[in-house]
């Protein structure tokens, strides 16, 4: 029989932090009621969705810019629309 598998199968990952940084975590955790593993698991994920909206908003300034005179050329058909 297969074994069942969790789709949210979880890792370990051990680093080293500065001591005035595991302070501060400590506080934090005290003042949320959540664990030190549940604050780094928040922070990482801010980060990463940080860093892919960042990604996303450069690619799509470059398909902006790359399509300019695109736009541009459409938009021209429309000068004279609302005018009588």
């Amino acid at each position: 029989m297969p074994s069942i598998q969790s789709p949210n199968k979880k890792e370990r990952l051990s680093f080293f932090v500065t001591s005035e940084l595991s302070d501060k975590i400590n506080k934090i955790s005290k003042l949320t009621n959540l664990t030190i593993s549940d604050i780094a698991r928040n922070a990482l994920q801010n980060y990463i969705d940080q860093i892919e909206k960042e990604k996303t908003e450069k690619e799509l300034e470059a398909g902006y810019k790359a399509n300019y005179d695109y736009y541009l050329k459409s938009q021209a058909g429309w000068d004279y629309a609302d005018k009588e």
